[in-house]
């Protein structure tokens, strides 16, 4: 008898493992200004100049979740936080712990900007929201080219 409960234990523990580890709780709720659902995807337009911006509103669920912003290669991006503004390139990663409105300006390369206008080339940034051990959101935002009417 004791056998079979050891046994029943191992798998009850493995299952408890495996049902945290590919958990995913949003930490936050986020809504979105200026990114709009087109094709079956959320986009934001990005200007010929190559300027492209959004806002999101982040409420959070669990405080110090971890929040990450994914720009595409070479873009550089100013972030204003609560009245406190990032300046940089590639990836913007902040703890958030209270409601908060994000604004989000971002130039993408020319080279990336010629691609969208005149190839037809596609890119995109990942938002990522994670506080160990199973809170986790992932947000996939397509950059696209605002077509002159």
């Amino acid at each position: 008898m004791n056998k079979a409960l050891l046994v029943l234990s191992i798998i009850a523990i493995g299952l408890m493992i495996y049902a945290i580890e590919t958990a995913q709780i949003p930490p936050a709720s986020v809504k979105y200004q200026e990114v709009y659902y087109i094709n079956n995807q959320s986009s934001v337009y990005v200007e010929k100049d190559g300027w492209g911006l959004f806002e999101m509103n982040v409420k959070p669920r669990v405080k110090g979740f971890e929040l990450s912003l994914e720009f595409p290669e070479n873009t550089s991006y100013l972030v204003d936080v609560g009245g406190k503004e990032y300046r940089g390139i590639g990836t913007f990663k902040t703890t958030m712990s209270k409601s908060e409105t994000i604004y989000v300006h971002f130039k993408v390369s020319d080279e990336l900007l010629k691609a969208l206008y005149y190839d037809g080339a596609t890119s995109k940034m990942e938002i990522h929201l994670e506080k160990a051990p199973f809170w986790r959101d992932h947000y996939t935002i397509y950059l696209i080219p605002r077509k002159s009417k």
